[in-house]
């Protein structure tokens, strides 16, 4: 009675209908969260200005480049400087900060380099509407230090994220339960994704402060990914191969 009778169902003697709804639940999340992982390479990979996701992406991310606006660590050596391949486009708009940021200038000499190579994307019809840079207003918002995630993103990401991969999770560790591993096998294996999951975006919220959270950040993604592996991959192993 202590565990419902839960003890004795196993994944093993489960009717085949269940094992098939519960093998297409544990592949679509399996590919779902390599879509995710490639989704945050794209993302972050070129925030540096160099190919391949590393700390110093997420630095520049989460933590900014606090010796530069935001504008031109974009494009000196971050992810838009491939967007400028005309070098004196590029030196213009960096005078052009350097310099005040004048308006009349703007409309005069910026504008039109960021309506030739930029606005496709930064405009309210493209995939950085929330960025947008059609206009002096807009374009002021990002000539200011680079301090990276600001607090209004971070919590707009954080607050769908942690609800939604908390009930994944809560679901895959239910499917992991019925494996025949032992009580404290499941236990540590079930649990440690919350704590890490928590710990991610924790994290994530103080490397905006110190950007050396974000090996803690990357650890903690580490450790989430490898304990969602093991609830995917041990269920469809007892239900398909084991004997």
């Amino acid at each position: 009675m202590s565990d419902l009778g839960f003890s004795s169902i196993r994944l093993q003697n489960l009717p085949l209908v269940y094992k098939l709804l519960i093998t297409m639940f544990l592949i679509t999340l399996g590919i779902g969260y390599i879509v995710s992982i490639v989704n945050l390479n794209f993302q972050y990979s070129m925030m540096d200005g160099q190919p391949g996701l590393t700390a110093a992406d997420l630095k520049r991310a989460f933590y900014g480049d606090r010796t530069n606006t935001r504008l031109a660590a974009k494009i000196n050596g971050g992810s838009m400087e491939q967007y400028l391949p005309n070098p004196a486009h590029k030196n213009t708009i960096l005078n052009w900060i350097q310099d005040g940021a004048n308006q009349d200038q703007f409309e005069s000499t910026i504008k039109p380099i960021l309506q030739r190579n930029c606005v496709r994307c930064h405009s309210s019809e493209g995939i950085m509407a929330q960025r947008p840079l059609t206009s002096y207003i807009d374009v002021m918002e990002v000539v200011k230090i680079d301090r990276g995630e600001p607090p209004a993103l971070w919590a707009r990401v954080a607050h769908t994220h942690i609800q939604s991969i908390a009930l994944l999770l809560f679901l895959t560790g239910a499917v992991f339960a019925l494996t025949s591993v032992s009580n404290k096998f499941k236990a540590l294996v079930v649990t440690i994704p919350f704590f890490d999951l928590l710990a991610d975006f924790g994290s994530r919220f103080v490397a905006k402060y110190s950007a050396d959270f974000v090996y803690v950040m990357m650890g903690t993604g580490a450790i989430l990914g490898l304990s969602v592996g093991v609830m995917i991959v041990l269920p469809l192993y007892e239900m398909w191969i084991k004997k």
